[in-house]
């Protein structure tokens, strides 16, 4: 799959449009059907997003965190047989275009045969667009449009907000459900203060982008995937270690049964399941009790799974 960065022009294609952040099953029914589409009608398969998320610019303080920085992105597209990621830049110049000049440069750059896009989309300045303007201007330049409707799930719209609010309250399963795959966060292998070390539970120190979105703090059960592909059982906590002389908040994994060698390394948490919240503990000593259950409970979890 190519990713590419304000694409200038492609050759003819089914267009999928969207934020994507996340890319959930409401997202995952765009593609799909983009890509039924683009098999039906033999051209690629292309997905328009946009970078930063538009609040970013327009109100910093108001930006959600995000469920998926762009390599996680790319990485469930990939799946759905997108051929092209194209990364529209979203600056103030973006913000004031028109709904008319942003379908004519959708024209222009992706010379669309079908555009796709979300019951909810808009564009424009003010949100200006949506769906019907566009497939009236699309019966007059040459594309079809497919509006695609909402995907609910226990009665209500799926979404990267509800997605955020589930995550933030640590229901685990119900945010896989809804993302149609499990919640990752990746980064890099850095130096932490070894407190796990002292306590018999050496821990992988990962490092991650503010924007991200965190769960809630807590200790999970996860599978952590290194760059050669291999996955390990981990148990992670996510905080501030409040027992401890509290400090930034980190993410810490700790490998069940093996000693692996992790710094310098780029890995993959996928979140599993949340053990308990947060807790402060009297003493360093019932904080590593604590710890040698969590551990016992992630391996009785990842036994089950076999």
């Amino acid at each position: 799959m190519n990713i590419l960065r304000d694409p200038k022009r492609l050759k003819p294609c089914v267009l999928v449009l969207g934020m994507f952040d996340g890319v959930h099953r409401g997202h995952q029914a765009l593609l799909m059907r983009g890509y039924e589409l683009a098999q039906e009608m033999a051209f690629p398969l292309a997905v328009c997003c946009f970078e930063p998320h538009p609040l970013r610019v327009l109100a910093p303080e108001k930006a959600p965190p995000l469920l998926t920085m762009l390599p996680e992105k790319a990485r469930v597209m990939q799946s759905f047989g997108v051929n092209s990621l194209c990364i529209t830049t979203f600056n103030h110049a973006r913000a004031n275009q028109s709904s008319e000049d942003f379908m004519a440069e959708l024209v222009e750059v992706y010379a669309p045969v079908v555009v796709v896009c979300g019951f909810n989309f808009t564009f424009g300045k003010g949100g200006a667009g949506n769906g019907k303007i566009l497939r009236e201007y699309g019966r007059k330049h040459g594309f079809r449009t497919v509006i695609v409707p909402e995907v609910l799930i226990d009665g209500a719209t799926v979404s990267s907000t509800r997605i955020r609010n589930l995550l933030s309250a640590g229901d685990i399963p119900m945010v896989s459900r809804l993302l149609g795959h499990a919640y990752t966060l990746s980064g890099r292998v850095e130096s932490g203060k070894q407190l796990g070390r002292t306590m018999g539970f050496p821990t992988a120190n990962i490092s991650f982008r503010k924007t991200k979105a965190l769960p809630a703090f807590g200790v999970y059960a996860c599978w952590l995937e290194t760059g050669d592909g291999a996955f390990h059982p981990a148990v992670v906590n996510v905080g501030r270690h409040p027992t401890l002389p509290e400090g930034n908040v980190t993410v810490e994994a700790h490998v069940l049964d093996e000693q692996l060698d992790l710094y310098g390394q780029h890995v993959r948490l996928s979140f599993l399941k949340h053990q308990r919240a947060e807790t402060r503990f009297a003493d360093k000593e019932a904080l590593q009790e604590q710890i040698t259950r969590d551990a016992e409970e992630a391996r009785a979890y990842f036994a089950s799974l076999q």
